[in-house]
């Protein structure tokens, strides 16, 4: 493989791009923007997070964060309990009425999902997650290397 050729960190950002952009489009439907969906997938998976929790797992600022979950509270999907640990901080929490839109988010997932995979056996699959899942524990573990400006480099040797 040339230099010119793409490599696979490209393939990776394209497919995760079009899932984002396909997955966007779809929960527009259900009256959801990418900020909301996202807000709502990563308090699922993290109840009872704070606001600044979940803006640092978004990778949003706090403010921000702060304004989406206003409005999935004024929707009714989320709640703000207080937190025992800080009387300043609140704990963001699903409501009830969450489940359905969740029901239909996954739905969405598992189609879009399956679109990607077609003509890929189940073995195929099965050892792309491995390997994907490898490569996420890589960089995880991985230290990250501060780039430096090419005139920092150089007057560093």
């Amino acid at each position: 493989m040339d230099e010119s050729t793409p490599r696979i960190s490209f393939h990776l950002s394209w497919a995760a791009r079009l899932f984002r952009t396909r997955f966007d489009a779809r929960a527009r439907s259900l009256g959801l923007t990418r900020s909301q969906w996202t807000m709502i997938a990563s308090i699922s998976r993290n109840e009872g997070s704070t606001q600044s929790e979940l803006a640092s797992q978004l990778e949003i600022n706090s403010v921000t964060a702060g304004r989406i979950i206003d409005r999935l509270e004024a929707s009714g999907w989320v709640e703000r309990r207080p937190n025992p640990m800080d009387r300043r901080a609140y704990r963001i929490y699903l409501k009830d009425e969450a489940a359905p839109i969740l029901d239909n988010l996954s739905e969405v997932a598992l189609d879009e999902e399956a679109t990607a995979l077609a003509g890929i056996d189940p073995a195929q699959q099965a050892e792309l997650l491995r390997m994907l899942e490898q490569m996420v524990r890589n960089l995880n573990g991985a230290d990250l290397i501060a780039a430096k400006e090419p005139a920092e480099a150089a007057e560093a040797d």
